[in-house]
């Protein structure tokens, strides 16, 4: 048996089409997560799918989170983006343990400061990113076990925090999923970065021309900027690993009373 997640927040047509053209696969669980306004509006009730209708404004990878309940243990395929059932059949005919989307080609520039940017992230976050792209990805029957607990499925499935597992890619035909960032936080986490610098800067400056600089004086200048560029990187780097994989503490989605 394979779980298999959709939620839909956006292109409901599209995740329509996606979820008809496979279900009537007796081997599948197809379980369907969407908002109220969009339940309202389209038809979700498909053969043989589990549909839970959630509060408006709720996100992609919240409603993913409140599905995992309903996870059988087995393995599971998450769609945060439309699929085709070529697509799909694919992705669960790999003999790989972790299925994701192909990800385009990079230059050997480009693929020399994407390696050098995962290292940084793993040595700071204790993380990598899967070598594609996760709109669609797949896990086999031994890791969905895994799957149902732990404590966010959603962070889970965007980050590689697995070893020892195979992994593979399939091409897909739609473009990525959006990924689903905190606006605020990364405002807030660009502000005190550009802050950390400007303290750094100003108080050398400040100091340089109203203290006379000894050697003593040079170190704790040198220190006090050594921690404001550590602390103003690190900031940055947590910013742009938000850009990358989205919201990492995300909540569940309250389920909703569907009207019949």
């Amino acid at each position: 048996m394979i779980n298999v997640l959709i939620p839909v927040v956006d292109k409901p047509e599209q995740f329509l089409k996606s979820a008809r053209e496979i279900c009537d696969d007796i081997n599948l669980q197809l379980v369907i997560g969407v908002t109220k306004t969009i339940a309202n509006v389209y038809d979700f009730n498909i053969p043989n799918a589990i549909v839970k209708v959630y509060d408006d404004g709720s996100g992609r990878e919240e409603i993913i989170n409140a599905l995992q309940p309903l996870l059988l243990g087995e393995a599971v395929f998450i769609a945060r983006k439309p699929f085709t059932r070529e697509e799909f059949y694919q992705f669960i005919n790999k003999e790989a343990q972790i299925v994701i989307c192909e990800d385009k080609k990079m230059n050997p520039v480009s693929s020399l400061f994407n390696n050098l940017w995962r290292k940084i992230v793993r040595a700071i976050f204790g993380v990598k990113f899967f070598h594609g792209d996760t709109s669609l990805v797949y896990f086999n029957a031994g890791l969905g076990n895994v799957l149902t607990n732990v404590s966010n499925l959603s962070y889970c499935t965007r980050v590689d925090r697995w070893k020892g597992v195979t992994q593979d890619t399939v091409k897909s035909s739609s473009p990525k999923a959006k990924v689903n960032c905190d606006k605020g936080t990364g405002v807030r986490l660009l502000l005190f970065a550009i802050l950390s610098l400007m303290i750094g800067v100003v108080a050398t400056a400040l100091i340089s021309v109203f203290v006379k600089v000894n050697v003593v004086i040079g170190l704790l200048i040198a220190c006090l900027d050594i921690i404001c560029l550590s602390t103003s990187a690190l900031l940055m780097i947590t910013y742009l690993f938000n850009l990358k994989i989205g919201k990492k503490d995300i909540k569940k989605a309250i389920e909703v009373a569907k009207k019949g």
